[in-house]
This record gives structure tokens, sequence and C-alpha cells, in this order.
């Protein structure tokens, strides 16, 4: 489990960001997370908005403390989350629709009953732009 410092700092979030996803907002760190129902909100924003979704990571919070491996019905600590990569030649334009797509596709398919670990449930959603992206593919992490 990680610590967690929950002040909300603006600059995370892309310009005009809708006040009440940042309300709504889990922050930890440079890292934001959000209710199961505020998530897909967030999700078709960045994905209106030029930015694509690259995946989501359940969290289960606990007081001050993050668990992002919760416990699952099996008994045992279980990933939970999508990935979403941009495929080869593919434009910016359709990367963004597709991975909106299909981590909506994935939230609405969440079973919050597949966690039996008690706590908050949170998904931990990451964002970037197409600059952000063109860095980070050309191996530029100075900035990061």
């Amino acid at each position: 489990m990680l610590g967690v410092n929950q002040s909300v700092r603006f600059e995370l979030f892309p310009l005009h960001f809708p006040p009440e996803l940042i309300s709504a907002a889990f922050v930890s760190g440079n890292e934001t997370a959000w209710p199961p129902v505020f998530a897909p909100a967030a999700v078709e924003w960045l994905g209106a908005h030029g930015y694509a979704v690259l995946g989501t990571e359940l969290w289960v919070l606990k007081g001050s403390a993050i668990q992002s491996l919760p416990t699952g019905k099996s008994g045992m600590r279980e990933l939970h989350g999508n990935t979403v990569n941009r495929e080869s030649k593919e434009s910016w334009s359709s990367f963004i629709v597709r991975a909106a797509t299909e981590t909506l596709a994935y939230l609405q398919a969440f079973s919050p009953a597949d966690i039996v670990e008690q706590g908050e449930l949170h998904f931990h959603v990451v964002w970037v732009s197409e600059a952000r992206y063109a860095e980070l593919t050309r191996g530029d992490i100075s900035s990061v």
C-alpha cells in the first residue's frame, strides 16, 4: 500500500476539466482516481477533448492508504483494470476514440461484487495528450 496525499493539484487536470470531476477526484501524488460512478464521465470528457486514455487500475482506498491489488472472490490479490495501446500507424483521433470506447466498456463490465476487500473503490485513470505521447514514445522522459 502507498501513502496518500489527497490535496488537489489543479495543474494535474487538463484546462477546462469539469470542476465537478475535479472535486470528485482522489489525488495521490501525480495520480488521480475516481469512484466508479464518476470514472466514465472523466473518460468521456478526456476522449472528447483530445486525450487518449491509456487505461485504468482499480484502487481500494483505506483511510490514508491505497491497495492496488485488492482481494477478489478467489481470496487472492488481483489486478483489475485495462490497458489500451496505440496500434501501428493508428491516427491520433482513431486512438482516442478506441481508447475511450474500450475503457468505457471495461468500466461498464466491472462488477464491484468481484472485490471482497473492504474500502472505497476508485479507478485510477491514466491519460495523455498527443504531444506528451510523442515525447514519451521518442524516449524524451526528462519531464516525467
